[in-house]
């Protein structure tokens, strides 16, 4: 009895010197439970950049500046959009640790398990904009600065940026004509770096000097002094014959009925008639340097460079002439 049981002890003390032996010899499972790091994160944070690190939601200060170095600037999310928020979870935290080669069973976080994330903005100077819209059209118009009014300066105000150095751009359309309604392109820079472009429009108003009527013209009256003022209107709701200086009216008379307020346009004048139906009138033709006249007698009156029916006494044919002056038609060959 004595011997059986003295090798089994034998046996056991075999046994145990072999286990430790083969654990000696194996790799040790990795201590994890006793090296990890314990990592505070953010219940709430702000942000200006387009993506989201471990040390914009994670408090590093009791690890150190090695530590932060090395997991700090791993990228766990993209940032929102300008004044907007959204949630960082702990499950894509680990992801993007683990995709960028950091073993996350090495951290313990503490906190939240959702970190509230805002992208950090800015608001337009609109002011400033609707000041530097004015500028670039009264730079660019081909009217006199003193006749344009620029107002009504419209464009999204509500637009956030990303914080940063503001500057702009502002083009206007190709064949702009900087009259009426007006187009523009505000091209946004923060940084240096476009990051918006927003469509602006302005009214131009051009006022320019018009002869209206003061008193009712009839049809074929002459034209006077007292019948005319000049006064200032909006180009844009003008023909593009007015008239806008009395003088140029002066010497003509009316081609038609004109009541008071209206504005003269060229083709409501015409010249005094230089001939009358009846009058005898020298017919002159050149041909090279041959000229031959003739006597005629006019059909219908006519002013100067009016196209008249006359009738040539010599032959009495009746032709078309034109009226170069009093008792004067010429025929074109």
């Amino acid at each position: 009895m004595t011997t059986v049981c003295n090798r089994l002890l034998g046996f056991t003390a075999a046994a145990g010197l072999g286990l430790a032996l083969l654990q000696l010899m194996l790799p040790a499972p990795p201590a994890f439970s006793s090296d990890r790091v314990t990592l505070p994160l953010k219940t709430a944070v702000v942000v200006h950049e387009d993506a989201v690190r471990l040390a914009d939601i994670a408090d590093f200060s009791a690890l150190g500046e090695k530590l932060q170095q090395q997991w700090g600037a791993t990228v766990v999310a993209r940032s929102p959009l300008p004044g907007q928020s959204r949630f960082v979870g702990m499950d894509a935290i680990r992801i993007r640790l683990k995709q960028a080669g950091i073993d996350p069973a090495a951290i313990a976080f503490q906190g939240p398990q959702d970190v509230r994330v805002t992208r950090g903005a800015m608001t337009l100077p609109v002011e400033r904009i609707k000041q530097a819209v004015e500028a670039q059209i009264r730079g660019r118009m081909p009217w006199r600065n003193e006749d344009v009014i620029v107002d009504g300066i419209t464009f999204d105000e509500s637009i956030q940026l990303p914080t940063g150095e503001l500057s702009f751009q502002i083009l206007p359309n190709r064949n702009e004509t900087f009259l009426g309604r007006t187009v523009l392109a505000l091209h946004l820079l923060v940084n240096d770096q476009p990051v918006r472009r927003v469509w602006v429009n302005a009214s131009v108003t051009v006022m320019a000097d018009v002869v209206t009527v003061a008193r009712p013209l009839g049809k074929n009256q002459p034209i006077e002094p007292a019948h005319l003022m000049v006064e200032r209107h909006n180009r844009a709701e003008l023909a593009s014959d007015v008239v806008s200086s009395i003088e140029a009216a002066l010497g003509h008379r009316t081609t038609r009925m004109i009541y008071p307020g209206t504005v003269l346009q060229s083709s409501m004048l015409a010249l005094p008639p230089l001939v009358r139906r009846g009058d005898l009138v020298k017919i002159i033709a050149h041909s090279g340097p041959l000229t031959i006249t003739a006597t005629g007698l006019v059909r219908q009156q006519g002013g100067k460079g009016e196209m008249i029916r006359v009738v040539n006494t010599d032959s009495n044919r009746v032709i078309t002439a034109r009226v170069i002056g009093p008792g004067e038609v010429a025929v074109d060959f």
